[in-house]
């Protein structure tokens, strides 16, 4: 009775052990990446190791442009990812010839667990939605975010950007909460939302679109679904 007792124990130690090392493995698991490459000046300047939460989790420098991951966003370190952005636009202003003029830019947020919360780049990948009807002018700070697993929650801090690029294909509780999205950023212009099929087929667009025009009033609101390609949502009420 005895041993069986000790056995029970021990396998229960065993299970806990190897649930607390998995946890640690998609929390904190990911090593610290030290960057050294060719943009060291523009690395400090963004500061991503002043802060106490935030660590370059990947670093890869290619044919004009560069990426980096960043770990680990949630609700308490949204104002250190912030910073970031903000000393990296600020940067590039500074500087306006350190990077040339078709440079690509990708600066990923990781949540816990690796899973993308924000995506920012100067740069629309156009296999995602294409937007070069869209007239901009080229510029290597961070103009566009991609909110991929970003909460609907209200943070403590914006986020800058000139466009927010969403796709809504998550299932139907993320389509209602998309016209949230839009709170935790600022001085956007451009929202450009994605729709797939599966849940073109369950929802209704117009309705959708309807929500996220209302929360966002000043903006210009774009969207793509499977059965139509880029088009301005004119609110039917508007159309001639």
């Amino acid at each position: 009775m005895e041993r069986g007792k000790y056995l029970k124990k021990a396998s229960l130690c065993f299970i806990l052990s190897m649930m607390l090392i998995a946890v640690l493995a998609g929390c904190g698991g990911k090593r610290k990446v030290k960057i050294n490459g060719n943009y060291n000046e523009w690395i400090d300047a963004m500061g991503i190791d002043e802060y106490p939460h935030t660590k370059c989790v990947g670093y890869e420098e290619y044919d004009n442009g560069v990426e980096i991951r960043i770990s680990e966003f949630n609700y308490e370190t949204a104002d250190e990812f912030k910073k970031i952005i903000d000393n990296h636009n600020a940067f590039v202003k500074r500087n306006p010839d350190y990077f040339s003029e078709d440079f690509v830019i990708d600066l990923i947020f990781e949540c816990c667990g690796g899973d993308i919360a924000l995506h920012f780049s100067n740069y629309v990948d156009t296999d995602y939605v294409d937007v070069s009807s869209i007239k901009t002018e080229k510029s290597c700070c961070m103009r566009y975010v991609y909110p991929e697993g970003f909460s609907s929650d209200r943070f403590h801090t914006k986020f800058e950007a000139e466009a927010i690029i969403m796709s809504l294909g998550k299932g139907i509780e993320m389509v209602e909460k998309a016209h949230d999205w839009s709170e935790n950023f600022e001085n956007f212009d451009t929202i450009v939302v994605r729709i797939t099929s599966d849940v073109e087929r369950e929802i209704d667009v117009e309705d959708a679109l309807k929500k996220i025009q209302k929360a966002n009033p000043d903006a210009e609101i774009y969207y793509k679904t499977y059965t139509k390609e880029l088009t301005k949502y004119i609110p039917e009420e508007n159309e001639n």
